[in-house]
């Protein structure tokens, strides 16, 4: 069920008002009646049931969490919007909080809804003047001095000037640490959604910001499974033996990733996120994440076997284990000459039941990796890669799955003929 983040935003009474406000707003060039509309905001969140890794946003009370939004806002006055002579000169980075874990919404100083005198040729309307809007999240205040305490200052490091002509845009780069990574989102411009060309509305309506995923996800969830080789060798020694069980036990999982460091998100869109690659004196970054640890007992499941097959279990035939909750967001562009890749190493061992007690062989580890650039879809916003493992003796053979940031399911009735 989509969940809508509402912005109540209640005039002042006009006392209160009449000192602050002379007829203008912030800036004298956009005329601003006393008592005239506030603007206010909706937030709809596109997937809103999504978990993909650390830090997802995907609801009202994460966003609250998360520091809330910022906004741009563009005033075009009788004109439609055009990047080659507006800038974000109506909102710059304007900053919108909860502090009620989302259920209300505010932004201070308010701002109003233009009016201006003239007539609009060539548009409806009487004297309409225009405003466009641009959304993303987590808020950023592009401090990136200290990454472990402001995640999303280092994550979101810098924007468009506020006098720079062109679409507004911010700067993102991948955290060093995958514990402190943000989940950037981007306000999608679509018809049932439009962030630009707004104008004071004659109801009680909201700029309405649909959020969307500007990122994607890799390695959320790693799936192994046994070849028919391995299988076949281990039904062979417990039927030519004493040993009466064997199983294929994983130790160890774990995969290194190297990423785009760094890339512009332009925020004026028309529903797909729109990336640029730019220049960057650290055009890549590493990732590694331990899934389980050899030399760790305690994350091999408190030191009960992890096993991908299993001769005592019938279905065991199609056994498959897949581990959860892994991911690692990676920005989908991908620089040239600087490919991206998630190397999975796999280390097993095959254990043997005779008698009273369990023997195990030597660990082996297994390697391969799997090229992004490989997959059709790892480039588009809002998927992820689910990593699929056939595990042999000595090598493994890894490929992926591309699937959307979140699958819906939808139950259609109907009658029989």
């Amino acid at each position: 069920m989509t969940r809508h983040l509402t912005i109540y935003i209640t005039m002042c009474s006009l006392l209160t008002l009449l000192p602050l406000f002379t007829g203008c707003t912030n800036d004298d060039d956009h005329q601003t009646a006393v008592g005239e509309t506030a603007i206010a905001f909706d937030a709809t969140m596109a997937q809103p049931t999504a978990t993909r890794a650390n830090n997802d946003i995907n609801d009202n009370a994460k966003l609250s969490l998360k520091s809330g939004f910022g906004v741009f806002g563009c005033y075009t006055g009788l004109h439609y919007y055009s990047d080659s002579n507006v800038h974000p000169d109506f909102m710059y980075n304007e900053h919108v909080t909860s502090s009620d874990n989302g259920l209300t919404w505010q932004y201070s100083p308010l701002k109003y809804w233009p009016n201006g005198e003239g007539e609009a040729t060539g548009i409806t309307g009487d004297i309409p003047h225009y405003v466009s809007f641009f959304a993303y999240a987590p808020w950023s205040d592009n401090i990136s001095t200290s990454p472990d305490t402001n995640p999303a200052g280092y994550c979101i490091p810098s924007f468009s000037n506020q006098g720079e002509l062109g679409n507004p845009w911010l700067t993102y780069r991948l955290h060093p640490d995958i514990a402190y990574q943000i989940d950037l989102l981007y306000a999608s411009n679509t018809q049932e959604h439009p962030i630009v060309d707004q104008r004071k509305p004659e109801t009680d309506q909201k700029v309405n910001f649909c959020f969307e995923h500007a990122l994607a996800c890799v390695g959320d969830k790693i799936s192994i499974i046994c070849s028919d080789a391995i299988k076949s060798q281990i039904d062979n020694r417990v039927r030519t033996s004493t040993i009466t069980n064997a199983m294929v036990v994983i130790t160890g999982i774990k995969i290194e990733y190297t990423l785009t460091s760094k890339a512009r998100l332009v925020l004026w869109n028309s529903g797909e996120a729109n990336w640029q690659s730019i220049f960057s004196e650290d055009p890549v970054c590493t990732r590694t994440v331990t899934i389980l640890d050899p030399n760790d007992p305690a994350d091999d499941a408190n030191n009960k076997p992890v096993y991908a097959y299993n001769t005592s279990i019938p279905s065991a035939i199609t056994q498959t284990n897949d581990w959860t909750g892994y991911g690692v967001y990676y920005i989908p562009i991908e620089l040239t000459g600087y490919p991206q890749t998630a190397k999975v190493s796999i280390t097993h061992s095959i254990a043997t039941y005779s008698g009273s007690s369990w023997k195990y062989d030597a660990e082996k580890t297994g390697t391969a990796t799997v090229n992004l650039r490989d997959y059709a879809d790892a480039y588009k916003a809002g998927k992820h890669l689910y990593i699929n493992v056939t595990l042999n003796q000595v090598d493994i053979a890894v490929t992926a799955a591309i699937a959307p940031w979140i699958v819906i399911t939808h139950e259609v009735e109907g009658e029989e003929d």
